[in-house]
């Protein structure tokens, strides 16, 4: 075994992931002899997978679909953040010992915060009941709007996520079906896609275009790699603020980053290695009162 260190993305399907292209200039920058990889593996390799990141050479790693809930039973500690969002998706190794955080909600509240005056203007609408939903929460927990309300095509998913919700969200919180939710659509202060719609090229969007209008804030989870997807492309032209996933995917890296080396992470190099890789800019909607 050499002396290089480890951290990996755990998941499945991960090919395109875009992880070692932020964390890995970041290490050589730093003179830190670390290597981002991905753990790309079948649910029936995840136990095999999970002794591979308790190894003394391997810091921990992110953690991302399907196994955000699975992880938790391989825990020795977890965030109170991950107890809420009842998921995980960073994983810290110390001596052996796994300690989770939800770096996914880390993010969301960095962006969140930048615009915590315009989100406690009005309700917030999160479309999707998942585990990114949960995250969304939780998030908004710290900055929070003046209601929430959950819109699924599964108006149980949301019932269910939302009563768990009530224990420790500090505003009202309420679920509906996504097909009904027009009017909590046009009165939100920001809406954030949760969904998995967006991905693919030619995905519809998730949100109504007639719901979107100048000054809203819009938080997509996910992106394409060339291009817009229609949600964010709807948005744009309609005059909204928009992150997208890309930005999604660069606001977790600094805290992994910290999290995984006890060093303060190169932001703008870890930015700067994202738009390489990709050859565009993250969406971003900027701060309150800026220009």
């Amino acid at each position: 075994m050499g002396t290089t260190r480890h951290a990996f993305l755990l998941g499945e399907h991960i090919s395109h992931s875009l992880s070692p292209a932020i964390h890995n200039p970041a290490y050589a920058a730093l003179g830190l002899d670390y290597e981002f990889g991905l753990l790309d593996v079948p649910p029936a390799r995840l136990q095999e997978a999970l002794a591979r990141m308790r190894r003394p050479d391997c810091l921990g790693g992110n953690i991302t679909m399907p196994y955000k809930r699975d992880v938790l039973a391989a825990a020795d500690e977890c965030s109170e953040t991950v107890r809420r969002c009842e998921a995980a998706s960073l994983m810290i190794n110390r001596n052996g010992r796994f300690i989770l955080h939800n770096n996914a909600v880390e993010a969301i509240a960095a962006c969140r915060a930048r615009r915590a005056a315009t989100v406690a203007k009005g309700p917030a609408v999160i479309v999707g009941a998942g585990g990114s939903a949960a995250a969304m929460l939780e998030a908004l927990r710290r900055v929070p709007p003046t209601r929430i309300v959950v819109l699924a095509r599964r108006p149980e998913a949301a019932k269910a996520l939302v009563e768990r919700a009530r224990a420790w969200l500090p505003v009202p919180i309420e679920a509906g079906h996504l097909a009904e939710g027009g009017r909590a659509l046009a009165e939100a202060a920001v809406i954030f896609n949760a969904t998995s719609l967006g991905v693919h090229a030619g995905d519809p969007s998730p949100v109504p275009r007639e719901a979107l209008r100048p000054g809203l804030l819009v938080y997509d989870i996910v992106y394409q790699r060339e291009a817009l997807n229609t949600l964010q492309a709807d948005a744009l032209a309609a005059g909204a603020l928009v992150c997208d996933g890309m930005r999604h995917i660069f606001e977790q890296g600094p805290f992994s980053f910290q999290m995984l080396t006890d060093r303060e992470a190169p932001r703008q190099l870890m930015l700067e290695s994202l738009i390489a890789a990709t050859g565009r800019r993250p969406l971003d909607w900027g701060a309150d009162g800026a220009a």
